[in-house]
């Protein structure tokens, strides 16, 4: 890549920074729509059964007369909606069933009504005067009782009935990604060491800042949607499925995303009522869900239970990993948290299995979330190895790079770039790793047990099409665009860096836009793919404008670079603004691939390093040192880089500490409080990155850094507190019961 003006690798600050900490910035909720009325979601709170006719149609005409309501929609009167195609729900936790579609309750939380008001306020009282009767059915909300509790019949019918609006009982997996198998078991009795054990994670929820917010507008047969979310161009393609018109007739608007961890990456159902209810008001409605429902209306991690089985020679050489992943998805989507994948690469392994049973039950359809698959993943298989270390009598460091995998072992591609053992040296170097000793609970400070965990991190190297437009204007500013997002990661900052360093501009005559479906097609922004994505067609368009604005100066009579070779042209000492002279040819739309990946296998990785202080007498751990060494290619931007890695180590932290969603097991409903990090809770960082460019994957040399900073986090933490302890733990959250030493009462009983 030519670098002119290296506006590339600097810490650049974020272009929206001030807006944002002036309160200046304007999300979906803060849109000022004219004639604009409200909605509030009325939800089922039961976990399986039907809603009762009679009380639907009396609970909605009660609601009707409330003061100031507009509008009640309900199963009853909800114009019939489309099916999604199959290519949008197969491998993504688009739902099946059309919201309102029928009576049916499969889960609590589950959309029931619609309640439209003049204002917020007599919406939600409205609203809470919507009471219904319910016939109740068996439900099964853990994947576990889908395994040991046989369905119900059905009374009338007499067939098995399995709850579920989808046929099948377990969710048909991709037999190429999640279920994998490969060389020959060891002979029995060769190896001396086998950790075979049982790890479980939670449900988490995403708990984003921002809440998720829509507003619809129909102006004629034109639909405008203003909503939260990342991924503008597909919730246009599944808007279009469900309300039956063409994609041309609506726009999506995401002008910010207040966060989302994947919790915005797909169209949920309130999105789709919030257009059914514009049109049948005829005026604007805004619909914001409550910090309650977005607990069972924007997805989740599912529960995991992972079994992982490892054997080893005495040397700690691994010649046997299994990885067995039950988890969960809902009754009307299909989804798998892909616990299993990083197992099928990490690790060289000459006999390997690798296998995922998802089962339908009764809740929320859950949907992907940072580091979705390896952050569960990972904590299984990460512990697992410290645990065959620990029989190994090997250091956790050198077990790892004894087993360290030279290529993609399923592949069998080389990868386009792997660091690895450079991340565990440096890592371990800045850490102080040396000094370890062996023997847990060896560390003691101010009265507390101090642990010293490590893990690896690894996140797939991911790029998609992507399309740019380019608009110079009258005086020589271009702005370039594409239907990607700002969801705090920095994404407009960094565009505008690869923009203005490859078209050899100043920074501040260069602009980046996002937020809107009109722009050129991008996927969504999730899976670490944005910046390589994006950045590759950002980088096509400059180059391109480059090349028109040189040919258009050495073209020029009146150009004093008029029948220069273009090849001798330095574009920095030219003024930035003779560009407006040219600003027909210098506006146009371009796109740029996947690049070639049939070659080679892209990933990044990495390793953290971290220090625990666990106090046994109030079971509290505290995380007080944290050094991590990132192999994630090209870094664009140091400063949002680091604050990307940080942000997902303090993620895992609350994974590993805090994070679960209880449930009431007679009612299946949510309780309790939501426990999350907070800068009392950071540690001290060291964070750094070893800036190989990977130009395989594409032209901007980079590869994700959004997941892998969560990736491996959990692991590391559990890994320390053993050493703190010495108790191994391989249920996440950790909580202070795990911790606390039992209390002995006199005469020695506990």
């Amino acid at each position: 890549m030519r670098t002119a003006s290296e506006r590339v690798g600097r810490p650049v600050s974020r272009v929206e920074g001030f807006d944002k900490v002036t309160g200046r910035a304007r999300y979906t909720a803060d849109v000022d729509v004219p004639g604009l009325a409200h909605a509030v979601l009325v939800q089922t709170e039961i976990p399986h059964g039907r809603v009762t006719e009679e009380s639907v149609r009396r609970a909605a005409e009660q609601v009707g007369s409330a003061s100031g309501v507009l509008h009640v929609l309900t199963p009853l009167n909800c114009p019939a909606l489309g099916q999604l195609p199959h290519e949008l729900t197969f491998d993504l936790p688009l739902e099946r069933r059309p919201p309102l579609s029928d009576l049916t309750v499969q889960h609590v939380g589950q959309h029931l009504a619609v309640v439209v008001a003049d204002t917020l306020e007599n919406a939600a009282a409205a609203a809470s005067l919507f009471t219904v009767d319910y016939d109740v059915l068996p439900a099964q909300t853990t994947a576990r009782a889908v395994l040991t509790e046989p369905a119900a019949p059905d009374e009338e019918s007499g067939r098995i009935r399995h709850g579920s609006y989808l046929p099948d009982h377990f969710v048909k997996l991709d037999e190429e990604k999640l279920q994998d198998r490969r060389g020959e078991p060891p002979e029995r009795g060769r190896s001396a060491l086998r950790v075979d054990a049982r790890y479980t994670t939670p449900v988490n929820a995403h708990y984003p800042i921002e809440l998720s917010a829509t507003i619809a507008e129909w102006n004629g047969e034109q639909l405008t949607v203003h909503d939260s979310t990342r991924w503008i161009a597909g919730e246009r393609t599944a808007l279009a499925a469900y309300l039956g018109i063409p994609e041309d007739r609506i726009r999506v608007l995401s002008p910010l995303v207040g966060g989302a961890f994947g919790s915005k990456s797909f169209l949920w159902m309130h999105v789709v009522l919030c257009a059914v209810a514009a049109r049948a008001v005829g005026r604007p409605v805004k619909l914001v869900l409550t910090r309650d429902q977005m607990f069972t209306s924007t997805g989740h991690r599912p529960r995991t239970e992972q079994d992982v089985r490892l054997i080893a020679d005495e040397d700690g050489t691994i010649v046997s990993t299994e990885h067995h992943t039950l988890t969960e998805t809902s009754t009307v989507a299909h989804f798998c948290e892909p616990a299993g994948l990083s197992t099928r690469i990490l690790y060289a392994s000459p006999h390997l299995v690798v296998s995922h049973r998802t089962a339908r039950i009764n809740a929320p359809t859950p949907c992907f979330m940072r580091g979705p698959g390896e952050a569960p993943g990972l904590f299984a298989l990460e512990v697992a190895i410290d645990e065959l270390a620990e029989r190994a009598r090997i250091d956790p460091l050198e077990l790892r790079i004894r087993n360290h995998a030279d290529a993609d072992q399923t592949s069998g591609k080389p990868w386009s770039g792997k660091h690895l053992l450079q991340c565990y040296q440096e890592g371990a170097d800045r850490f102080g790793w040396k000094d370890r000793p062996a023997v847990p609970r060896s560390l003691q400070r101010g009265g507390v047990q101090v642990g010293w965990g490590m893990s690896t991190a690894t996140y797939p190297g991911r790029r998609m099409p992507a399309g740019c437009r380019v608009v110079t204007d009258a005086d020589g500013h271009v702005e370039f665009s594409s239907a990607t997002h700002e969801v705090g990661n920095g994404v407009r900052t960094v565009m505008t860096q690869v923009a203005a360093d490859t078209a050899g501009l100043p920074i501040d005559r260069v602009s980046f836009l996002s937020g809107d479906s009109a722009f050129p097609a991008a996927p969504y922004s999730g899976a670490s793919q944005t910046t390589a994505t994006v950045g590759s067609a950002v980088f096509a368009a400059a180059d391109e404008w480059r090349r028109r604005f040189i040919a258009a100066l050495v073209g020029d009579a009146d150009s004093p670079l008029f029948g220069a070779d273009p090849a001798t042209v330095d574009i920095g000492t030219v003024d930035p603004r003779a560009a407006a002279a040219y600003r027909e040819r210098l506006s146009f739309s371009t796109s740029s691939d996947s690049g070639d990946q049939s070659t080679q296998a892209f990933q990044s990785f990495g390793a953290h390093f971290c220090e625990v202080e666990v106090d046994e007498q109030i079971g509290r751990a505290s995380v007080t040192r944290w050094v991590a060494v990132m192999d994630c290619g090209r870094v664009l931007n140091p400063k949002l880089a680091r604050n990307q890695v940080m942000g997902g180590i303090t993620f895992g932290l609350g994974m590993a500490l805090l994070e679960q969603v209880p449930y009431d097991d007679a009612t299946a409903l949510p309780l309790g409080e939501y426990y999350l990090p907070t800068h009392a809770d950071r540690p001290d960082f060291d964070i750094s990155f070893l800036d190989h460019p990977d130009f395989h994957l594409d032209p901007i040399g980079v590869r994700g850094i959004g997941e892998i900073g969560t990736c491996g986090v959990p692991a590391a933490i559990a890994n320390a507190i053993h050493h703190a302890t010495g108790k191994r733990l391989r249920d996440l959250p950790i909580t202070l019961e795990d911790l606390m030493i039992p209390f002995e009462q006199p005469g020695g009983a506990a």
